[in-house]
């Protein structure tokens, strides 16, 4: 709770009820009994806010000392802090009641750890307030506080390994603050900045000095390690006419140690790189440790897992696929030509593909060791001619049949299983048309189904039990082994896709659905504005433009991510455990899902 410590709370409590028993017939007064009954629970919920805390500090320290993993924004640290200030009030409200009428060992330590808490919130609400890293060293002393305080309740409680290890957990994520004492000189104030500028000239310019560009102008110079020092260089002012005031400040700098908090910050970037501007598009290799990202310049930007830039190779126009093969040696980038590239030197191999358009789609197909990218025709209608269907071995080598496949002007969907068949989806005729082959087997695709309707999206699980398409007449899902399964699943939604269990999780404009492998549905959650979607370990949705959510596959449970931005592309590694975003056109973002 905030405001006055629970123990002040308490006597008032306990005084208002004494006053109102002297105005009614006397009855005994019910005498503590025994000590706190929920106290474990009360403690585990304690030991949840301060690992949230330690962890969230982790990040912002890092982030203060200018690392670029694992870390957090101070802006995103204030949401967080919010955040933890209401679950720390109602976690005081429930200790409130708890020991209420109680006394013994428990209450004696639970209730100081309430206190300790009530401050923490003060203070993580007044950081997100300020951004002061004196705040931010007063929170991380409370952290310390608190982990020290359960700690010493833990003594008390019957045993609770799940309470123990979440301590253990909880304190083996060390931040420090250190600070020091530093002393400005100050000059002026003076009438104008053309005033202040002089007198910044006459004391000979130093590399340390700055003038304050807003009313008051004054001439700063600092600042100095050591007192001594600044009050020498105030005295040789004064030798000159200037007068000046020496002031002392505190400054703070931030060290973290201890295991990666990749479980508890998964809702933050566990890597930011700052990329080229105008960057639109972003692949991640099947570990997620190399990127590449490609903009409307042209450019596709290499980096490797440190984040340096390897390779920077330009095509003629914008990115519109990008995409590594399975073992990270090469990548596919392009538009209308796609290319095939060395990795890391980011020089051309192979022949390139090219298309009557800009491709649509892109995939690497892990078993049957291939690129495989699709487009439009040149318009995209019947006249303007037919779309294509291109395939290249990891090395940009040229494969024969069926390859290249033609399609109608509208292009086709592609979608593959890990058995290392490739599917296609294609609409004449009046309805969908969904074909098969595998690569180095089949020199031509053979029929699946049938689905009425003008084709909009495919999907295919990994194990290929099951199929799912969505046409302008509604979401279908099959067995692949029965077409004759058919069922009509939802209405025309925006998108579809697999979970790595089976699930289909069917997009709409508003709404988030997921159905499971039996074909029942599990959950349904709302959205604002659906508008990508991709099945990692969670499904993750593109919520608006802004708003990155990723949903518990038990409930659907929703979890912001803490992109940061305006995102502009949504990808994820092979394994599903890495997603990725473009921000802002100029960064992308990874996020290491648990």
């Amino acid at each position: 709770m905030s405001g006055a410590p629970l123990r002040r709370a308490l006597v008032s409590v306990l005084t208002l009820a004494f006053a109102a028993s002297c105005t009614q017939s006397v009855q005994p007064r019910p005498s503590p009994s025994h000590d706190v009954e929920v106290a474990s629970k009360l403690a585990r919920d304690a030991s949840a806010i301060l690992l949230q805390f330690s962890a969230y500090d982790y990040g912002l320290a890092g982030a203060l000392a200018g690392e670029k993993t694992r870390t957090v924004a101070p802006t995103r640290y204030g949401t967080i802090a919010r955040d933890s200030a209401k679950s720390i009030s109602a976690f005081s409200g429930n200790v409130l009641a708890a020991t209420m009428d109680r006394s013994g060992p428990i209450r004696d330590k639970l209730v100081p750890l309430a206190d300790g808490l009530a401050d923490l919130a003060k203070d993580g609400e007044a950081y997100a307030g300020g951004g002061d890293p004196a705040t931010f060293a007063r929170v991380i002393n409370g952290v310390t506080a608190g982990w020290d305080r359960l700690r010493d309740l833990s003594t008390v409680l019957a045993k609770d390994d799940v309470l123990l290890n979440t301590i253990a957990r909880g304190t083996s994520l060390v931040v420090t603050a250190n600070s020091a004492t530093q002393s400005t000189v100050t000059a002026g104030p003076y009438a104008s900045l053309t005033d202040a500028s002089q007198a910044l000239r006459s004391i000979g310019s130093p590399l340390n000095a700055t003038v304050t560009q807003a009313s008051p102008f004054v001439v700063r110079l600092g600042p100095y390690p050591r007192r001594a020092t600044a009050d020498a260089v105030s005295a040789e002012l004064a030798k000159q006419g200037i007068t000046s005031v020496v002031t002392d400040e505190q400054s703070y700098s931030f060290t973290r140690s201890g295991p990666l908090p990749d479980a508890e910050l998964w809702r933050e970037p566990s890597r930011v790189q700052d990329t080229r501007g105008s960057t639109r598009k972003l692949a991640v290799s099947g570990d997620g440790s190399w990127l590449v990202t490609g903009g409307d310049d042209g450019y596709a930007a290499l980096f490797d897992p440190s984040g340096a830039l390897r390779a920077l190779p330009q095509s003629y126009a914008g990115m519109s696929v990008l995409a590594f093969a399975d073992d990270g040696r090469f990548f596919a980038a392009g538009g209308q030509v796609v290319n095939f590239l060395a990795v890391p030197s980011g020089q051309p191999v192979g022949s390139g593909m090219r298309f009557t358009g800009a491709a649509t789609q892109i995939m690497f197909v892990p078993t049957s060791r291939l690129f495989v990218a699709a487009s439009k025709g040149p318009t995209g209608e019947s006249s303007g001619g037919p779309g294509l269907i291109g395939g290249r071995a990891p090395d940009g080598a040229p494969l024969g049949d069926p390859f290249p496949i033609v399609t109608p002007a509208a292009g086709a969907q592609i979608a593959s299983s890990e058995a290392g068949d490739v599917y296609v989806g294609t609409t004449s005729g009046g309805a969908y048309d969904v074909e098969v082959f595998r690569p180095g087997r089949d020199v031509s695709p053979r029929a699946v189904a049938r689905i009425t309707g003008v084709g909009r999206a495919l999907a295919i699980d990994r194990a290929a039990r099951f199929a799912a398409v969505v046409t302008d007449q509604g979401t279908f899902r099959f067995a692949l082994a029965d077409p004759k399964t058919l069922t009509r699943v939802a209405g025309m939604v925006r998108d579809i896709a697999f979970g790595p269990d089976g699930t289909l999780y069917v997009m709409d404009q508003t709404s988030l659905a997921a159905i499971g492998a039996d074909g029942a549905s599990k959950w349904t959650t709302p959205l604002v504005d659906g508008r990508r979607l991709i099945a990692a370990r969670r499904a993750v949705v593109l919520d608006g433009t802004d708003r990155l959510l990723a949903f518990a596959p038990a409930d659907g449970t929703a979890e912001e991510l803490g992109s940061g931005g305006a995102i502009s592309d949504v990808t994820m590694s092979r394994d599903g455990r890495v997603v990725g975003a473009i921000v802002d056109t100029r960064r992308a973002v990874l996020f290491t899902l648990p």
